[in-house]
């Protein structure tokens, strides 16, 4: 049965957290919020921005997502394109593409900025499936984004011999929990924004410090089967 890896974008595929922190800061400023410490402005990078001011800032929902509509008119603009790939993710991404992986992408980035990104790379035609958080539709959290990533990609979670058939890849502790939770192989990234103890603590499977070492790590699961 044919394989199929999802990929996490922020802290993943592209290094991101210019465009996103300058963007975070433009929004605080303009509403007169002291911006926090560099530390704290690191968690944002993952979770939705709307979580991360209510708990950071100690905003209310109403108006962390009036901040939040603020961020987006920076990094709709100008901060999306504040990023670069990671070394090797395209040969990464014609790895996969070569072995007739269903390829897919579950991020909590909004899924319109999420298209322009790859796009932005030229890494679009690699990918089957992009689903981003989308709040009109209450589409924000990554367990629910992953799911509907598997669903969209058609394919089961298992072989008739029980053998698992999705990866999902991503840099912090909700990518692999999603991913654990939903019956994935997670692998998670330690080259992003989430610490290598956090990947631990959230029980990822793998750990892999870039993308060579992903490469390798599907190579070894495919020779595990092959035995």
């Amino acid at each position: 049965m044919k394989k199929t890896i999802i990929f996490d974008l922020d802290g993943t595929l592209t290094d991101s957290q210019e465009g996103i922190l300058k963007s975070i800061e433009f929004a605080l400023n303009h509403f007169g919020y002291e911006v926090p410490s560099y530390d704290t402005l690191l968690l944002f990078l993952g979770p939705p921005i709307v979580d991360s001011l209510q708990e950071h800032c100690s905003m209310t929902l109403e108006k962390a997502e009036e901040v939040y509509k603020k961020f987006g008119e920076r990094y709709g603009t100008i901060g999306k394109f504040e990023n670069k790939l990671y070394p090797n993710i395209v040969d990464l991404l014609g790895k996969v593409k070569s072995e007739q992986y269903t390829v897919a992408l579950a991020t909590a980035k909004p899924e319109v900025y999420a298209k322009e990104i790859l796009e932005y790379f030229s890494i679009s035609d690699y990918f089957d499936v992009v689903v981003g958080a989308n709040y009109q539709e209450g589409l924000m959290h990554k367990k629910d984004i992953l799911q509907k990533a598997i669903e969209l990609c058609g394919n089961p979670l298992t072989d008739g011999n029980g053998r698992r058939l999705i990866y999902m890849v991503g840099d912090r502790k909700y990518d692999v929990e999603s991913a654990n939770e939903l019956g994935c192989i997670s692998i998670g990234v330690t080259y992003g924004y989430g610490t290598e103890r956090e990947l631990n603590e959230a029980n990822a499977e793998y750990l892999c410090d870039d993308a060579d070492d992903i490469v390798m790590t599907l190579d070894l699961e495919e020779m595990m089967v092959r035995r």
